[in-house]
């Protein structure tokens, strides 16, 4: 607008000189002329200004919409703060790294067809069952406050009966400055057994195995303290006193009180690394994983319930590599005391499992596994079938690598298993086989 008014203003000063000039004097006009051509250059150049001063303007517009694109494409940083997707994972931290918060969601929805030999009408007829649910909706947050040295845990998982959320895991933990020990309190795994302490998202199997169901607490929650040693190096264990096994989102009551399920506990757990890394070793599928890794572990829990105590202790190895195989060994044994001689006054279940998976690429992951369980006959009725035999085998295929599968299996127990589980899709069929089939969706980000 401003080159323009001088615009205007030129040309009327340049018409009223020229008129001036004309009348005044005749001589004058090859000097008027020589002006005019001047100013025509002088508006000339304005408008040779402007025109560069929009362009330049316009570039800087588009330059700065195109590194705003940039930095939405990759992380946001904000006054100190950085979010965006890194790693796998979604995270919101500080730029110096001392605050970390990543979200996450964990979701399996799943059929499953239960077919077992004459389970009803008195044992005169085959039974078989199928339906559909969401198996697993967990979510949570995790990572760092003040520094790298103080870490936490929040976890909450939607209960598949009833659709309520439930509190799964919630603790700090803090590294002492200069030395390899960690202190964690709250409510978290315990350390006892590998397949249990492995997150649910990292199996190339659809579910953990009825042993660690039943003798391990399946995910093994558990609410106490515990000291962790952890060089970094290839060995690592931790020991914990606890609420005992089972007793979790419980007060400080004690057993027999409606909900409380152990007096207290304490479990340890040690692994040593032979090679590899320790984070591969976390998840038992060997899908992604970059080096061989072999590790050896062992762990025990003591949990007492008022004139019953129980020892359970662990043993495992597993084997992973780079070309996508993966071995995974275990025995378990529970040592039970009770006080009514009735059920017998001790007992001792003894536990075998053996899980092969082998990814091929990017997207097939077959697998296979076996366990095996000897129940101690006087924990149930005269002539209940005690040997358990658990033949697995499916196929995984990865959508999106680990964050999305579809997954298929099938279970077979030629004699049935005298206890039942949800989780597997197990149920009570003792003496009669059994075959169970599962199909699963999982989504994790």
């Amino acid at each position: 607008m401003l080159a323009r008014y001088w615009q205007a203003l030129a040309w009327a000063a340049a018409s009223a000189l020229t008129a001036t000039a004309f009348a005044a004097d005749p001589t004058t006009q090859p000097d008027l002329s020589n002006r005019i051509d001047q100013l025509q250059a002088e508006i000339d150049q304005l408008k040779a200004q402007q025109s560069s001063q929009k362009q330049q303007q316009q570039q800087a517009a588009l330059q700065q919409a195109a590194d705003e694109a940039e930095r939405h494409s990759n992380f946001l940083v904000s006054e100190g703060l950085t979010a965006g997707y890194s790693d796998g994972r979604f995270l919101l931290c500080s730029e110096d790294g001392n605050f970390l918060l990543h979200p996450w969601l964990q979701f399996q929805f799943r059929d499953t067809t239960s077919y077992r030999q004459d389970a009803k009408n008195k044992g005169t007829a085959d039974d078989t069952q199928n339906g559909f649910e969401v198996r697993r909706l967990k979510f949570g947050v995790d990572g760092n406050l003040f520094g790298p040295d103080l870490t936490y845990m929040f976890q909450f998982a939607v209960d598949r009966h009833t659709g309520n959320v439930g509190l799964e895991m919630a603790w700090a933990k803090y590294h002492i400055p200069g030395t390899p020990l960690f202190i964690r309190a709250g409510q978290f795994k315990e350390p006892l057994d590998h397949e249990q302490l492995a997150a649910s998202r990292f199996f190339p199997a659809i579910d953990r195995t009825l042993i660690a169901d039943v003798f391990a607490n399946a995910e093994g929650f558990v609410k106490g303290a515990s000291v962790i040693f952890d060089q970094g190096n290839s060995f690592r264990a931790e020991a914990a006193f606890t609420g005992g096994m089972k007793n979790v989102n419980t007060t400080f009551q004690q057993f027999p009180t409606p909900g409380i399920l152990a007096d207290w506990g304490a479990a340890a757990r040690a692994e040593y690394k032979a090679f590899g890394n320790w984070k591969d070793y976390d998840q038992i599928t060997a899908y992604g994983v970059k080096h061989d890794s072999l590790v050896f572990g062992a762990g025990a829990d003591y949990t007492e319930a008022g004139h019953t105590d129980t020892l359970t202790h662990v043993g495992d190895v597993q084997y992973q590599t780079a070309s996508g195989l993966a071995v995974y060994a275990a025995y378990l044994g529970r040592y039970t005391a009770r006080s009514t001689v009735a059920k017998g006054a001790y007992t001792y279940d003894p536990t075998a499992r053996l899980q092969v998976s082998w990814a091929l690429g990017r997207h097939w992951e077959p697998y296979g596994r076996y366990e095996y369980i000897h129940f101690d006959g006087r924990e149930f009725a005269a002539r209940t079938q005690t040997n358990v035999q658990v033949i697995t085998a499916g196929v995984n295929y990865y959508l999106y690598g680990l964050s999305a599968k579809l997954s298929l299996d099938a279970s077979y127990l030629p004699e049935g298993s005298p206890v039942s589980d949800d989780g597997t899709g197990t149920l009570i069929d003792s003496g009669h086989n059994e075959i169970i089939g599962r199909a699963q969706l999982q989504v994790v980000f």
